[in-house]
C-alpha cells in the first residue's frame, strides 16, 4: 500500500517588500518640488480684502504694507521717505515695470494710497492686490 505524503508549508509569514514603492513616493515628492512655482512675495504676510474681478497680471515690483503699516520691497523694509528711489531704480532697470501693491485689510488707506500716487509719479502701472 502507498502512503500518501503531506508537505508541510508551515506557519512562515510572506512579507511585502515596500522599500521599492517608497523609492518611487520619494521620487514624485523630489520631482514635484523641483518642479513647483515659486511665488515672489514683498516679505509681508497681509491679511487681503476680497476681489471683485478675476484678473490675472504679472507684476516686476512688489510692494506689501502690512497691518503695523511697514512698508516692504523685495523683502525688505522701507520707511516712506526710502521707497522713491528704490522704486525708481527698478523702473529704471525695467521701463515697462508694472507693480502691485500687497496691502493688509488692517494697513491705513492712506499709506497705501500715498504708495500708489508715488506709481502714478513715476508713470508705472499699478494694482492692488486682493484675494
Amino acid at each position: 500500500m502507498a502512503r500518501r505524503s503531506r508537505v508541510d508549508i508551515g506557519d512562515e509569514e510572506t512579507e511585502l517588500n515596500m522599500t521599492p514603492m517608497l523609492d518611487v513616493v520619494f521620487i514624485l515628492l523630489i520631482f514635484f518640488i523641483v518642479t513647483s512655482v515659486f511665488v515672489k512675495t514683498p516679505g509681508v504676510d497681509p491679511f487681503k480684502p476680497e476681489a471683485t474681478t478675476d484678473d490675472e497680471w504679472d507684476p516686476t515690483i512688489l510692494v506689501g504694507v502690512n497691518s503695523l503699516n511697514e512698508i516692504w520691497i523685495d523683502k525688505r523694509p522701507y520707511d516712506v521717505s526710502e521707497i522713491r528711489p528704490v522704486i525708481q531704480s527698478m523702473k529704471d532697470e525695467n521701463p515697462k515695470a508694472q507693480a502691485i501693491i500687497i496691502g493688509d485689510r488692517d494697513a491705513e488707506a492712506g499709506v497705501v494710497m500715498e504708495i500708489q500716487e508715488l506709481m502714478q509719479d513715476l508713470r508705472i502701472e499699478t494694482r492692488i492686490s486682493t484675494e
